[in-house]
């Protein structure tokens, strides 16, 4: 070991400590250390000893006044972004290690969509999992897989975010687990009477209101691709959100349109009167599971996502 191994190794080991880390953390998240001192049920000199301790260690600044609050410098940005990533590592190691203690046990935060967790899909991978592993806790976050932010994976916030994307443009550090490729169809409450109309093309639906998911989400592109390949001009939606619950209310109370992924509507329409439109769009939605590339998957990780892939039946 160099002499300058050393020298981390007692800056880590003996001067810089989890505790001094996660009150730095708080600090920033309150805005000042008197709020902080609050939260973690401390006294205010004892949090400014802590970061003094963190400053003396470093030689350098790690917080600084702003008209907001207390805020990070840049050199407390970087200490606290290694710190997060240090702490997820050292969490992983305590899955890993409960996990070999106990085969079949674990934790698995999952990230997922508002639209595909109303469609039943996420359900199933639950019950199939829980089927296998019945030891295995599942934590459910709302995460946009819709836009394809995968903040909440890059952050650590969830272990595998999983729903639909156009999967084109998949960023270098996120792993894509394809699952399935999802028909795409259109749909209308069942008390509209054009809704049952023996034929459809797409220039019959251009004065109709649509409520889609917003701009830049798969299933909008996929349906604006659907109007350029027929020629047909494509009308601003009446509604856009991401809310699926919204999107199923307004089927069912007026004369909206819209487009579905298969497995949704095998779920829901016995139950919201949903009626397929006789128009097949000829796409494909891609449904995914990913991960963080530079992140080791656990097994209960693993174990989830091949429940995801026995549900889709690839």
């Amino acid at each position: 070991m160099s002499g300058g191994d050393r020298g981390w190794d007692r800056l880590i080991g003996e001067r810089i400590r989890l505790r001094e880390l996660r009150i730095l953390h708080q600090v920033v998240e309150a805005g000042s250390m008197a709020k902080a001192a609050q939260a973690l049920s401390m006294t205010q000199p004892a949090v400014s000893q802590a970061i003094g301790n963190l400053e003396a260690a470093l030689n350098l600044p790690v917080l600084e006044r702003s008209p907001s609050g207390v805020v990070p410098t840049a050199f407390g940005a970087i200490l606290l972004r290694r710190a997060r990533e240090a702490r997820e590592v050292l969490a992983d190691g305590i899955r890993e290690i409960e996990a070999l203690a106990d085969p079949g046990s674990g934790e698995v935060v999952v990230g997922a969509s508002e639209s595909y967790i109303a469609g039943g899909a996420l359900t199933a991978t639950i019950a199939a999992l829980r089927q296998r592993h019945p030891r295995i806790r599942i934590r459910v976050i709302e995460s946009n897989t819709a836009a394809m932010d995968f903040t909440d994976l890059r952050d650590r916030r969830v272990d595998v975010m999983v729903g639909r994307g156009s999967g084109d443009d998949t960023p270098d550090d996120i792993h894509q687990n394809r699952l399935l490729e999802e028909a795409l169809l259109l749909v209308a409450g069942g008390h509209n009477a054009w809704a049952h109309a023996p034929t459809l093309r797409l220039a019959d639906l251009a004065q109709k209101p649509w409520v889609l998911a917003p701009v830049g989400s798969a299933v909008y592109e996929l349906v604006a691709a659907a109007h350029r390949a027929e020629g047909v001009p494509m009308n601003v939606p009446a509604v856009t959100t991401y809310s699926m619950m919204l999107r199923l209310q307004l089927l069912t109370s007026g004369e909206f349109v819209t487009a579905f992924p298969e497995s949704l509507v095998r779920n829901c329409a016995p139950v919201w009167d949903i009626v397929v439109l006789p128009l097949r769009l000829e796409t494909a939605l891609p449904v995914s599971a990913y991960t963080l590339r530079r992140r080791a998957e656990s097994r209960a990780i693993q174990a989830f996502i091949e429940a995801a892939r026995s549900v889709s039946g690839q």
